[in-house]
């Protein structure tokens, strides 16, 4: 028996992540990223003095995740006549509401409401990749229609990562 375990996106917002108490269901992505890029930096800084080059490490910038990928296609599942893949009805499809919630999960970027609007506690975002938990928020998402691929959206979006967590 092999321990493999397939490759997925996933994303959770949870109050606190050592004890959660509140835990909103997890956000699958349909199709996995086209590309899932992780950068890690440090903090360094060079000057020149009169007689050498001085450097300074002061630790590490937070990791960066760059993803992009697309949407499932918008294939809307009806008993009328109108089904099939759209792009005027593309609301009613299950692939848009998955992206609806990716991009509203960017919108609110972690942070829990009350009945009035008002932020009252900032959350956290999970993301999960293959065997990798990482907790922090987004920085930017980006997501277009293009005539050449058709009834999907294309996105990248860039994720700051505030901690990592591997299984082993």
């Amino acid at each position: 028996m092999s321990n493999f375990k397939p490759k997925y996106v996933s994303f959770n917002i949870v109050e606190d992540y050592i004890n959660p108490t509140v835990e909103l269901p997890t956000l699958y992505m349909d199709i996995n990223p086209a590309t899932f890029d992780q950068s890690f930096k440090k903090k360094i800084n060079r000057y020149q003095t009169f007689s050498a080059f001085i450097e300074e490490f002061w630790g590490e910038e937070l990791d960066v995740i760059n993803c992009s990928g697309s949407t499932g296609g918008f294939l809307l599942f009806e008993d009328s006549t109108q089904s099939g893949l759209t792009a005027l009805a593309r609301n009613y499809t299950p692939a848009y509401a998955k992206f609806k919630d990716l991009l509203d999960l960017y919108r609110n970027n972690g942070n829990i409401y009350d009945e009035d609007g008002v932020v009252i506690k900032k959350g956290n975002i999970i993301m999960n990749f293959d065997v990798s938990r990482y907790i922090g928020h987004f920085q930017s998402f980006n997501y277009t229609e293009d005539a050449n691929i058709p009834f999907r959206f294309t996105f990248d979006f860039i994720f700051n990562v505030e901690q990592s967590l591997t299984e082993i």
